[in-house]
């Protein structure tokens, strides 16, 4: 979200998350947003103002295999 806080990369993702991920054009509907406990962003550069939803989803899944250190 551009509105989060958190940047991905110091989010807590090693107990269990559900990584929930909205359209390109509308986002995540209020029910969704309402029940979060955390909203996080994918810090950008430049021109950039947005990522696809699918290097977006990649990116946070990515992270928390890190933070897992890639264990099954």
């Amino acid at each position: 979200s551009l509105q989060a806080s958190i940047p991905y990369h110091t989010a807590d993702f090693k107990s269990p998350t559900a990584i929930v991920v909205g359209t390109e054009s509308t986002g995540l509907s209020a029910s969704w947003i309402d029940n979060a406990t955390q909203y996080i962003i994918i810090p950008m550069q430049g021109e950039i103002d947005s990522l696809n939803v699918s290097v977006s989803a990649g990116i946070l899944i990515f992270e928390a295999k890190r933070q897992r250190n890639f264990n099954s």
